[in-house]
């Protein structure tokens, strides 16, 4: 993580710790809102790619195939 991110993030928790416990709550859903879109953001760049989509969905099938492999 570089100088200026862990500055921002020090300031937000600075700020954060100063609101009321509405403005908490709202913050909160903010953030999660955030989150939400960005997976939604990586989830569209993976349908975008078919070749990697594809492997997934095979992957998918033989996982429900029983062809795996225990990972140790």
């Amino acid at each position: 993580m570089c100088l200026g991110t862990r500055r921002i993030e020090e300031k937000i928790f600075t700020d954060f710790e100063k609101l009321s416990k509405k403005r908490k709550k709202e913050v909160a859903d903010f953030i999660a809102y955030l989150k939400a879109k960005e997976e939604l953001e990586a989830t569209k760049e993976i349908i975008k790619d078919k070749d990697f989509l594809n492997s997934i969905m095979r992957g998918d099938e033989d996982f429900k195939a029983g062809r795996s492999k225990k990972m140790m």
